[in-house]
């Protein structure tokens, strides 16, 4: 669970990489029309942009893991 508390307090420093890598990739592999790695360098980013969007909604570092730690409650 240490390192699940890890990413989501320094979400900002893998996420943004990954959506700026996965977009342009999947823009790549769009203008080649191969759509299966089109696909899945589109769904990398989104799962970055998703955790962002998470990161932020939440309200940044010490409540993305509080609210990782009331979600683990929920689900044992």
């Amino acid at each position: 669970m240490l390192e699940l508390y890890f990413l989501a307090r320094h979400t900002p420093f893998w996420a943004i990489p990954l959506i700026i890598l996965g977009g342009e990739f999947a823009y790549i592999f769009w203008l080649k029309k191969k759509f299966k790695t089109f696909v899945m360098c589109s769904i990398i980013a989104f799962i970055g942009l998703a955790s962002i969007v998470f990161y932020v909604w939440v309200g940044g570092p010490t409540q993305a893991v509080k609210s990782i730690r009331r979600m683990q409650h929920y689900v044992e």
